[in-house]
């Protein structure tokens, strides 16, 4: 039987849809996943490691590298600073590994931009979108994660009517419901993506 390749499967979706949970589960419990490390300005929180929760590297470092071409891509996070994807986090372990990782839906569209001209990525990257029921539930989701101001709840879910907008630009949708749910329908969307893989 034909090896599949391995791939970067990228989540994105809006906050709160439980993106982050996803792809640690994928990780912790399907072989040959790895998270993609990528590289933010913000400070580290408690508890966060250099190098294994991300790349933290100063602004002036940052626009450095993104000047000189080392990014898959970039976004101005609103109050949060840089966050990117660099490059070699991606190409390093892609030939030795599958990867996962969760970005906005932004991200996805430069990383596929990117794809075109880098052999090692170009048809070896899985996009699956996690979508909530609705804009309602997704700010009961929100809400429940602890206290928001109203204008940063607002400003979220404008961001996410703007993301949901672009969902069926992705291989697949997740549409999200229970945790268990959400990763069941992960492990079969990752299935039906080797097969084609396998097949093309």
């Amino acid at each position: 039987m034909a090896e599949t390749p391995t791939v970067l499967l990228i989540l994105a979706g809006p906050s709160g849809v439980g993106k982050s949970t996803l792809c640690e589960r994928l990780v912790r419990e399907v072989p040959g996943f790895e998270r993609v490390i990528t590289a933010t300005t913000r400070a580290p929180r408690p508890n966060e490691v250099d190098g294994r929760d991300y790349h933290f590297l100063s602004e002036e470092e940052f626009c450095r590298r993104r000047d000189a071409g080392e990014f898959l891509e970039t976004a101005k996070v609103h109050k949060g600073g840089y966050y990117g994807t660099l490059k070699s986090a991606v190409l390093d372990r892609l030939p030795h590994t599958c990867l996962v990782m969760n970005i906005d839906v932004q991200g996805v569209r430069s990383i596929r931009v990117a794809a075109e001209s880098i052999p090692q990525l170009k048809g070896r990257i899985v996009t699956i979108f996690v979508a909530p029921d609705s804009i309602d539930v997704l700010r009961e989701r929100l809400q429940g994660r602890g206290p928001l101001q109203p204008e940063e709840l607002e400003r979220r879910l404008q961001s996410a009517e703007l993301e949901m907008a672009e969902r069926y630009t992705f291989d697949y949708i997740i549409h999200s419901k229970t945790k268990e749910q959400d990763f069941r329908a992960l492990l079969d969307f990752w299935e039906q993506a080797k097969r084609k893989l396998v097949a093309s």
